[in-house]
C-alpha cells in the first residue's frame, strides 16, 4: 500500500499518478468539512434563481467577509472558517511578523483559493535540477480532471496552456475594455516586456455534468453557489469509486519512520504501515512531519515566499453601471513582465475588475465627504492589481519545530528582504511609464505589501537538489537519508516563481509520483 497524507492539490495529483499506474493508494486526511447547516442553505440556493442570490437567500455567503483599507483579513468560503481550523491533535503553526494558514480542510487551500493557474517558466526555475520541460506532462495531466477557463492568447507564448478545450467565462466591461486598449498598444508593451492575456482559471465555466453553467452572478469571493471553482474534494469524492482508493478521515499524521521494507506512519494513537508515503499536507504541516520524523527541534529551516502585494490602479475611462454588471469577480486579466531591469524573472499581475468589496475600503477611506464623493463613477474606473515577485526579490520565512512540554509547535517568523521595495518601486515605476498604453495609472501611495507568506506562494524548507545534503531532497522529493519517504508539495520547491504556485506544486507531485519504476 502507498499512502498519501493530505486531500489538497498536491495530494490529489499524487493519488491520482499511482492510481494511473495501479498502485493501491490509501489517503490520510485530517478533513474537516462544511457545517451541515451551511451544506443545506447552498443547497437550499441553489434550488432558486440566481436573480434572488444577492438578496436574503444568499446573505449567509457573505458572513465574516469584510474588507477594509488593507483588504480582506481572512478569505472565508460560504461564510465559513473551517479551511483555517485546527482540529484536535495538530500541533499549532504559529506566525510572528508573517501571515498564513496550514488547512486540515478536505481540499486544503484548494476550497477558498481564488483558481489562478499558470505554469512557471525556465527562467524562473535556474536553480531547480528539473527544467519547466520535465513538468510538461503533469500540467497535461492535471487539465484532464481540474477544469479551465482560458483563452489562447499571447500569453501561450511563454506560458502554455497545456489544455486543449479550456471554458470560457464572461469577460467583465472593464476588462474588455482593459484588453482591447492593450492589443491597440501590444507592439509597445511586447518590445517593454509585457505580455497580457484573460486570466486562467481553475473554474468549469459550462458546469459540470448535470449542473448549470456559470451565471455572472458576482459571488465568486464569498463561494460558488454552483461550486464551479475547482475544489480538489470534487477529485477526492470521485476517486472513492476506484477500487485500488480508499480515503481515511480524521487522520493527523505526526511523524514517519523507514525501515528497509517500508514505512511506519504515526497519526496519535494509530500506526499505519505502507511501502512508501507520500507526503503533501502543505508545506508548513509537511515540514513540521519531517523536523519531528527527524527529531530536528530548535533547528530553523528557511521557506522561501513570493511577495504578494496588492496595487490599485485607475482606467481614464469609466465602464458605465459595473455595480449592477453581471460578471464574476475572480481574476479578469493577467501581465507578465520580463524586464531585465528589474529582475531576470517574471513578475506576475492579476487584474481584478469591480467587485462589491471594493466600495467598503473607499468609503472608509472618505469619511465624512463620502456623500459627496462620486463613488460609482470612481468604481467604474477603478481595477486592482494583485501581483507576486519571483523569491529571489521577496521576504523569507523561518521554521522551527520548539518542544512544548509533552508537544511541539512549529514557529513561523518573516525575515524581510530590503530588495522587494526596491524591486516593487522599479515595478509600480515601469507601470506608471506605461500608463498610456496600459489604458491606467497605477495608485503607488495605495499600494499594499503583504506580510511574509501572505499570498501563500511559500515553500523550499527542504529543497530538490541533484545531490543531495542535510536539509535537501531528491529529484523524487525524498530528504537525504530517506528511501520511502517522498515529499511532494512545496515543501521541495528550491525557489518560488511569481506565477500561481498551485498548477506548478500539483504538476511536480504528478512527476514525483509517477515515476516509480526509477526509485532506486
Amino acid at each position: 500500500m502507498h499512502y498519501v497524507v493530505g486531500s489538497g492539490p498536491t495530494g490529489v495529483a499524487c493519488a491520482k499518478a499511482l492510481l494511473a499506474q495501479g498502485v493501491p493508494v490509501t489517503m490520510l486526511d485530517a478533513g474537516l468539512q462544511l457545517e451541515p447547516e451551511r451544506e443545506a442553505l447552498i443547497s437550499s440556493l441553489q434550488a432558486r434563481p440566481f436573480s434572488e442570490w444577492a438578496g436574503d437567500a444568499g446573505k449567509f455567503l457573505k458572513d465574516g467577509m469584510e474588507s477594509g483599507a488593507e483588504g480582506i483579513p481572512v478569505k472565508l468560503t460560504y461564510g465559513s472558517d473551517y479551511p483555517y481550523r485546527v482540529p484536535p491533535g495538530a500541533s499549532p503553526v504559529e506566525f510572528r511578523d508573517a501571515s498564513a494558514s496550514p488547512s486540515y480542510a478536505i481540499g486544503g487551500l484548494s476550497t477558498v483559493w481564488g483558481s489562478a493557474v499558470m505554469p512557471y517558466h525556465q527562467r524562473d526555475m535556474v536553480r531547480w535540477p528539473i527544467s519547466a520541460q520535465d513538468l510538461a506532462d503533469g500540467y497535461r495531466a492535471i487539465f484532464r480532471w481540474m477544469p479551465l477557463s482560458a483563452t489562447r492568447d499571447d500569453l501561450d507564448l511563454d506560458f502554455p496552456l497545456y489544455c486543449d478545450h479550456p471554458g470560457q467565462l464572461p469577460t467583465s466591461r472593464q476588462a474588455s475594455g482593459m484588453l482591447a486598449g492593450l492589443e491597440k498598444y501590444k507592439a509597445r508593451l511586447t518590445s517593454s516586456g509585457i505580455s497580457f492575456g484573460k486570466a486562467r482559471i481553475a473554474v468549469a465555466a459550462d458546469g459540470y455534468a448535470g449542473s448549470p453553467a456559470c451565471v455572472a452572478c458576482g459571488l465568486c469571493m464569498y463561494g460558488c453557489p454552483y461550486r464551479l471553482i475547482y475544489s480538489t474534494e470534487q477529485t477526492v469524492e470521485a476517486m472513492k469509486a476506484d477500487p485500488n482508493f480508499h480515503y481515511v478521515a480524521s487522520v493527523i499524521v505526526r511523524s514517519v519512520e523507514e525501515a528497509p521494507d517500508g514505512v511506519t506512519i504515526h497519526a496519535g494513537q494509530s500506526k499505519f504501515f505502507g511501502e512508501r508515503v507520500y507526503l503533501a499536507a502543505g508545506v508548513y504541516s509537511t515540514t513540521a512531519i519531517l523536523l519531528r520524523s527527524m527529531h530536528r527541534f530548535n533547528q530553523p529551516v528557511r521557506l522561501y515566499d513570493s511577495q504578494y502585494f496588492l496595487l490599485p490602479a485607475l482606467r481614464g475611462r469609466g465602464a458605465g453601471n459595473v455595480t449592477e454588471e453581471h460578471l464574476h469577480t475572480l481574476a479578469q486579466l493577467f501581465l507578465e513582465i520580463a524586464d531585465n531591469a528589474i529582475s531576470p524573472h517574471t513578475i506576475h499581475l492579476q487584474a481584478y475588475t469591480y467587485n462589491d468589496l471594493f466600495r467598503a475600503p473607499i468609503e472608509q477611506k472618505l469619511g465624512p465627504l463620502r456623500a459627496l464623493f462620486p463613488v460609482d463613477a470612481f468604481l467604474s474606473r477603478l481595477f486592482l492589481y494583485q501581483g507576486y515577485l519571483h523569491s529571489d526579490h521577496s521576504a523569507q520565512l523561518e521554521a522551527t519545530l520548539v518542544k512544548r512540554g509533552s508537544d511541539d509547535a512549529l514557529e513561523v517568523v518573516g525575515v524581510v528582504d530590503s530588495e522587494t521595495k526596491l524591486t516593487l518601486k522599479k515595478v509600480v515605476r515601469k507601470l506608471a511609464s506605461l500608463s498610456t498604453a496600459l489604458g491606467s495609472v497605477p495608485l503607488s501611495p495605495l499600494l499594499k505589501i503583504g506580510e511574509p507568506g501572505r499570498g501563500y506562494h511559500s515553500g523550499g524548507s527542504f529543497p530538490m537538489s541533484t545531490h543531495p545534503s542535510e536539509g535537501q531532497s531528491d529529484v523524487f522529493g525524498r530528504p537525504a537519508g530517506y528511501a520511502r519517504v517522498h515529499a511532494v508539495d512545496s515543501t521541495v520547491f528550491p525557489s518560488i516563481a511569481a506565477t500561481t504556485i498551485t498548477l506548478t506544486a500539483m504538476a511536480n507531485a504528478w512527476r514525483i509520483s509517477s515515476m516509480l519504476s526509477r526509485y532506486s
